[in-house]
């Protein structure tokens, strides 16, 4: 039986949308962070 994960044409898809996820959140989490250092008085909630 053959190797089962990344080593498949399926896994290899599935870790390169993963690395893509990953870093989409990544890139948007220090957007937020920079957000809330430049208006630290403006509570998070608002914006919702």
């Amino acid at each position: 039986m053959g190797r089962r994960g990344h080593s498949t044409t399926i896994g290899k898809i599935a870790k390169i949308e993963r690395d893509r996820r990953v870093s989409e959140i990544r890139v948007l989490g220090e957007i937020i962070r920079k957000e809330q250092v430049n208006q630290p008085l403006e509570p998070v909630s608002a914006s919702a």
